[in-house]
């Protein structure tokens, strides 16, 4: 203990003999300055006992939950899945050019063949008759087409229904029938970069900062959305929409991080389940943008440029000061702390940290009990997850769980769509769907615990979604097949909030970041895949 800090701690003794001149007065009040001691000195162990004097869920934490972390969330939802309306297939047909002057109706009537898929009737999207298109138009007759005419592929060129899209990056470079391929291949690219984001902004995240890291991934999604929009052909659209793919879920969990970090314990489902609610509002107000913009260049603007107001939150927006602590910076994280009991209303010592406390890295779980603390601060890396068993055991648990629950949840957001008619309305029965998941987790998580829940919600996510395979391949049974995949969304956005709740309780403040990246990344590696198992239920309306 150094000189300075032990003359704050215990004061002089003519203070002490203010209070009385007997030995047993004296006796007293060195055990009152002794147990203030051993409270600054818990203080700086964990930066939870600090919050209560500062205030933990006061003016200060409420005005940047409300007006910062909660509309940070929204272009999570946003970039994440307005791809699928930017990629969407709308119902085609072979293009004739002889025919191009007549109704839709009429031009499929003649020279598009009928085909069967599970007993349904449709007009062919990728084969047509090979007729003399020219002279049936002269001859004016009563189009009737001859089921003998020979049957060959589309002459590179398809007409598209409008009813839903004015445009899509599928009509514009006709990414269907022998190229629909790409379609997942974009949508596995994408998941490639949030793969490949997990980790980079996890690093960044516990080397540079949560504030700085989240203007880092603003600005990256912002410019790659936006350049998206002018892409040419697929492959620049692709590497564009790539490096969205970085930022998400990044783009989320930064502020997500910032906003458990600077909140109490008691106040820490509170603020997750806000926080998801409003990843699940932007999921809401997503298919309404896109019903409102359907021309898909004009929709990746509009899905993204209105996000550059986030930008003034750099006046605003802290670092952690826990993050700020645990990284030695404990002039930056007075001035923080001191600001937050100010806004609050509270009155704490001018020093409280730099004079008072001796900061300490939360490490819990990293170096196996030892109580030698560094007293610089060490750099931490991706190897301290597994340094020892506790908390290898807790990142291993965590990673498989997210993946999991990573699967599911994008797989479903992207099959719910394909059902029906409308995308718009799926899409927006799907994200109403987590709306409901909310409620649960109000009423649960603080009596139940954690683990509870989460195994139960995944338990009804498993069950509806396995049952699917046993609904019956046919329009009438449609909806049961739509409430069961609702039931299936319910469950698994249920378990996804709880999984975020508990990454962020049990990862030390110093691996937080790389702790929630890397569970990310390993969740990444499922929904590379996801698109090409959606695609062949969709075929087979079947969901896998």
């Amino acid at each position: 203990m150094n000189s300075h800090r032990g003359e704050i701690t215990y004061g002089s003794t003519e203070s002490i003999d203010h209070r009385s001149s007997s030995p047993l007065s004296k006796l007293q009040g060195l055990e009152d300055t002794c147990r203030q001691q051993h409270s600054s000195e818990k203080m700086v162990q964990d930066f939870d006992d600090v919050l209560p004097r500062i205030g933990s869920w006061g003016r200060y934490q409420k005005l940047l939950f409300w007006l910062v972390c909660i509309p940070a969330c929204i272009p999570c939802a946003f970039q994440g899945y307005v791809t699928i309306f930017l990629l969407a297939v709308p119902d085609h047909w072979c293009h004739v050019e002889e025919l191009k002057e007549y109704a839709d109706d009429d031009k499929k009537g003649l020279s598009i063949p009928i085909e069967y898929k599970q007993g349904v009737e449709s007009y062919a999207q990728c084969v047509m008759y090979d007729a003399n298109y020219s002279e049936l138009v002269a001859q004016n007759g009563s189009w009737q087409p001859d089921m003998s005419w020979p049957i060959i592929d589309c002459d590179d060129a398809w007409d598209f229904d409008q009813t839903l899209y004015d445009s899509t990056t599928s009509t514009a470079w006709d990414i269907v029938c022998d190229r629909v391929w790409i379609t997942p291949l974009v949508f596995s690219i994408i998941s490639l970069g949030n793969l490949c984001g997990n980790y980079i902004f996890g690093f960044l995240q516990d080397r540079l900062g949560r504030k700085l890291s989240f203007f880092i991934c603003l600005t990256l999604q912002l410019v790659a959305a936006v350049a998206s929009a002018f892409a040419p052909e697929p492959i620049s659209f692709t590497f564009f929409r790539f490096l969205v793919g970085l930022t998400i879920p990044a783009i989320f969990t930064i502020p997500f991080v910032i906003g458990i970090e600077l909140v109490g314990p008691e106040k820490r489902s509170f603020t997750t389940l806000m926080q998801c609610m409003a990843y699940s509002v932007g999921l809401c107000l997503l298919p309404g943008v896109a019903y409102l913009v359907r021309e898909w260049r004009h929709l990746a603007l509009a899905t993204s440029l209105p996000f550059a107001i986030f930008y003034v939150y750099w006046f605003f927006m802290p670092e952690s000061a826990r993050w700020l602590m645990a990284n030695n910076k404990v002039a930056e994280a007075e001035r923080l702390v001191q600001k937050i009991a100010k806004v609050n209303g509270k009155e704490i010592p001018v020093n409280i940290l730099s004079e008072n406390l001796n900061p300490k890295e939360d490490t819990a779980g990293i170096d196996d009990g030892n109580e030698e603390a560094p007293q610089t601060a060490r750099k931490y890396n991706f190897r301290d997850l597994f340094r020892t068993k506790n908390l290898r055991n807790k990142t291993l648990l965590i990673s498989f769980i997210w993946f999991a629950n990573s699967t599911v949840y994008v797989g479903l957001n992207l099959y719910i769509p394909l059902l029906g008619s409308s995308d718009y309305l799926n899409m927006l029965l799907s994200a109403l769907a987590e709306m409901l998941g909310y409620p649960f987790l109000w009423l649960v998580l603080d009596r139940w615990g954690r683990r509870g829940p989460l195994c139960l919600a995944m338990v009804v996510s498993g069950v509806a979604c396995i049952t699917t395979v046993l609904v019956p391949l046919d329009d009438d049974h449609l909806w049961i097949t739509i409430m069961l995949t609702v039931i299936g969304k319910f469950g698994i956005s249920a378990s996804f909030v709880d999984i975020y709740l508990i990454a962020g309780e049990v990862y030390p403040t110093v691996v937080r970041g790389l702790g929630t990246g890397f569970s990310q990344f390993v969740a990444a590696l499922g929904t590379i895949a996801v698109p090409y198992v959606v695609y062949i239920g969709k075929d087979y309306q079947t969901f896998i």
